[in-house]
């Protein structure tokens, strides 16, 4: 049988290495770019989903309830996040992020009635963020993110045919971790793009649309903006 989660020590081998790269700084010694390094960030990132799990079918029929349900779910869609994360360190943020994938429609009928929505993913997460060390002043910052949180999707209704409206909705949700990295590139002072890259195992508990299975990797493209706290 296939486990939910991979293997602890994955995890727990990327957060030592993400920990160990940490460079030790004295009191005394410069740092390489004191706007990058000192600030925290907000910002978003807009990509890919890439479906890694199972595939609800196209149509299937629920006896008990006399519905028929359509579906039109892609292999890979949009997705969407924002985020701000708080600096710990110099090299380090702790990161909290909200994410939303709209897998794609979902039709149910029920006789005379139909419902018309949409399968939707929303990866909560919070993440520690760490920069590996780059020699000179680089405007390249590659790091490494390990983190977890709540998957939660849904089978939203958003409409019917019908001012009656009968149809029970569906959600599923999973705690689990993600793992991912990425690079950042400062532009300005306070503005800087990144390409970032994450692994998410979602595997709900109970089935939705017939499906448990929702693992997927993500690529994303993003803009943030670098900004002190008010006591620095």
């Amino acid at each position: 049988m296939k486990s939910r989660y991979p293997s602890a020590p994955v995890v727990v081998f990327v957060f030592l290495v993400a920990v160990m790269m940490v460079p030790r700084v004295s009191a005394g010694e410069s740092k390489t770019d004191d706007s990058f390094d000192q600030k925290h960030q907000v910002g978003v990132r807009l990509g890919v989903w890439a479906n890694g799990g199972e595939t609800p079918p196209k149509t299937f029929e629920i006896p008990e309830f006399s519905y028929r349900v359509d579906t039109d779910i892609s292999s890979a869609n949009v997705y969407l996040e924002g985020y701000a994360a708080y600096r710990l360190y110099s090299m380090g943020l702790l990161e909290f992020s909200v994410g939303f994938a709209n897998r794609g429609d979902v039709n149910v009928q029920d006789g005379g009635r139909e419902y018309f929505g949409n399968l939707i993913l929303y990866p909560i997460m919070l993440q520690l963020k760490n920069y590996l060390p780059m020699p000179g002043a680089s405007k390249f910052r590659p790091y490494v993110t390990v983190g977890g949180g709540i998957y939660y999707g849904r089978n939203s209704v958003q409409f019917t045919n019908d001012a009656y409206y009968a149809y029970t909705e569906e959600s599923e949700t999973d705690f689990n971790y993600v793992l991912g990295g990425g690079i950042d590139y400062q532009v300005a002072g306070s503005i800087a793009l990144e390409m970032n890259a994450k692994y998410m195992p979602i595997n709900f508990s109970k089935n939705l649309i017939l499906v448990q299975d929702y693992q997927a990797f993500t690529i994303t493209f993003g803009v943030k903006y670098l900004f002190a706290g008010s006591g620095e």
